[in-house]
């Protein structure tokens, strides 16, 4: 029987990169993180780096990892893993053969197709996206997507956590989370969800972003967060952003090694605090704007700097996500469309296992409804594309081919009717005439796509969670 997990399964993933290349970028990590060494800003990461064997300079907080070190506590790490659902249904194991696709986050902004601008974002734009976000097919996982500007700066996190998890039953990442207090409360929220802490940890129903501050910064909050994710077996995604040229080396090998030095050094800081503890080898890097240093995420080294760290999370062996989505056009549309659809193919052939992230322009800060269901058509043609090719004796067809032999067509033969079904068909394309399209309206691919949108907010019905898990989430942040 299929499982949702099977509509994201394509075929083995191919090597971008040579072994030789892979390990000189690691091996060159390691002399970073022995020689120069990584400013870790959380007490409680230096003391159990200190207990693990690193040296801990307590005057710069700056800590070196020796190589045996690096191997030993990278040896913990779990391999593979299955972030969880609200219900099995949605489970998505982690096992190199699937690519997965989240919604992005931390976006300000709310784009409005009928004035062409933008409002600031409210707790309402989460619940919306959240409810889409569960109703669209090859969305994998939700992420609130927007701060909630009319909830208080200290609870906004968990309000659109809570929101988050009562609209959708897909798997839950959280982003934006900066003291270790908040990250307490939002496994509290996800073991109210699942049942218990000790079922949390079985169980990876919340997944956690961790984002470094490139170059060689583990900044504090964020990594105390990070402790308490390790402590609960909450996955970590490690999210270095090196901008080529401007916080990493302006050259993609060597963005490469300061991401892969930063990532190796909170992934250790993690093991030596909670030896076992899940995280993802994930980034989201860039080159910079020559002309203004600014964020340039639709640029062709933005492919390259995430194949580069597929390649690294590979020869590691542990799961891995990256940037792919939420490129740098300043509204919804054609550049959007265009930069996503260029950014996501290669990384689903390298095996990128999750790609972030639907629905969000201008550098991932500007929402958009319609953006999000083209994005979703997106991930379908990718995805489709990059399927197994299967060949034996029902799809090689030999005998049919030899029945129906020179000059005939294969329209009414059975085995067209069997298989025609699994034909990709585009639900949001319009594949008639242009007469015909010219007659309906010469309807903008962006207004469908908002239609299709708020008619599928208007009928979807996403399962809610039980009065008592509804509760149980209130309460935690009215505590908080």
């Amino acid at each position: 029987m299929s499982t949702f997990a099977d509509r994201f399964k394509v075929r083995e993933p191919r090597s971008f990169m040579k072994d030789s290349e892979r390990k000189k970028i690691h091996d060159s990590a390691l002399d970073v993180l022995e020689s120069t060494g990584i400013r870790v800003m959380s007490s409680v990461a230096r003391d159990s780096l200190k207990r693990a064997g690193a040296i801990v300079d307590d005057k710069t907080n700056v800590v070196k990892y020796s190589p045996d070190l690096v191997n030993s506590l990278m040896s913990k790490v779990p391999s593979s893993i299955v972030l969880a659902g609200r219900t099995k249904d949605y489970d998505l194991p982690l096992d190199r053969r699937h690519h997965y696709y989240t919604t992005d986050g931390c976006g300000i902004a709310v784009w409005d197709p009928k004035t062409k601008s933008r409002r600031q974002s409210v707790l309402e734009d989460i619940r919306k996206t959240a409810v889409l976000g569960d109703a669209l097919p090859y969305l994998s996982i939700y992420e609130p997507m927007v701060v909630a500007h009319d909830i208080s700066s200290k609870t906004h996190v968990l309000e659109g956590l809570k929101v988050g998890m009562e609209n959708t039953t897909k798997h839950i990442e959280t982003e934006s989370t900066t003291t270790p207090e908040e990250a307490r409360a939002q496994v509290k929220m996800a073991a109210a969800v699942v049942g218990s802490e000790e079922e949390l940890r079985k169980r990876h129903y919340m997944s956690a972003m961790v984002c470094t501050i490139s170059p060689l910064v583990l900044d504090g909050g964020a990594t105390d967060a990070a402790m308490v994710w390790a402590e609960n077996h909450v996955p970590v995604h490690i999210t270095g952003m090196a901008s080529m040229g401007l916080s990493g080396p302006a050259t993609v090998a060597g963005s490469l090694v300061v991401n892969h030095a930063e990532t190796l050094a909170l992934a250790c800081a993690m093991q030596a605090h909670e030896p076992g503890a899940p995280f993802l080898y994930g980034s989201v890097q860039s080159s910079m704007d020559p002309k203004t240093g600014a964020y340039n995420a639709g640029a062709p080294e933005t492919i390259m700097l995430s194949i580069g760290n597929v390649e690294m999370a590979k020869y590691l062996d542990v799961p891995c996500s990256a940037g792919g989505m939420g490129g740098s056009a300043r509204t919804p549309g054609l550049r959007q469309s265009i930069e996503n659809s260029v950014l996501s193919p290669p990384l689903a052939a390298v095996g990128c296992e999750i790609m972030n992230g639907i629905g969000l322009a201008d550098g991932s800060t500007l929402l958009s409804f319609a953006q999000m269901v083209v994005d979703n058509e997106i991930v379908a043609l990718v995805l489709n594309s990059n399927r197994d090719i299967e060949v034996n004796d029902e799809s090689v067809s030999l005998d049919l081919i030899k029945t129906v032999g020179i000059g005939r067509n294969y329209l009414s033969e059975m085995h067209t009717v069997k298989h025609v079904k699994d034909f990709y068909m585009s639900t949001l394309w319009d594949m008639s005439t242009y007469e015909s399209w010219a007659e309906s309206g010469k309807r903008d691919l962006m207004d469908v796509a908002e239609e299709k949108a708020q008619k599928m907010l208007s009928e979807h019905q996403p399962e809610k969670l039980d009065g008592a898990r509804l509760s149980a989430l209130k309460k935690v942040i009215d505590e908080f």
